[in-house]
Order: structure tokens, then sequence, then C-alpha cells
């Protein structure tokens, strides 16, 4: 009985203290987060047809570049 006390007790703390989202996370750091139609109408501008295949080419580098980074 002791033991399923001190269980729920130690479940209510974990619970209570460990989900807390620290303010300089929940303040963001003052930096402006871009919406969807934000990055799509900046990828008109940038990406047209004589452009493409290089913008594609860049954009599977990085990602090659990402996952060599991850499996480090």
């Amino acid at each position: 009985m002791l033991r399923k006390v001190l269980a729920i007790v130690a479940v209510i703390v974990i619970c209570a203290f460990g989900c807390k989202r620290r303010s300089s996370e929940s303040e963001g750091g003052g930096e402006k987060l871009k919406t969807t139609a934000e990055y799509q109408a900046e990828a008109k501008e940038q990406i047209n047809k004589e452009n493409m295949a290089e913008e594609l080419e860049k954009l599977e580098k990085a990602m090659q570049q990402e996952i060599e980074q991850e499996k480090r």
C-alpha cells in the first residue's frame, strides 16, 4: 500500500515539474517563424524553369550532407 502511494506521489511530482516549459523556450528567442505560404512564395521567386535543375541539385546535396552528419 505504501509503495503504491509513493509511486503515485512520484508520478504526480514528475508530471508537475517535468512538463513545464522553460521561460527561454517559450519566448522563441525573438525569432520570427515563416509560414507555409511565405515559404511557397519565396520558392516561387527563387525557382523557375531555367534554374530548376540547379536548385534540385542544391537540395539533394544539402540532404546528403545532413544524412552524413547524422551518421557520425
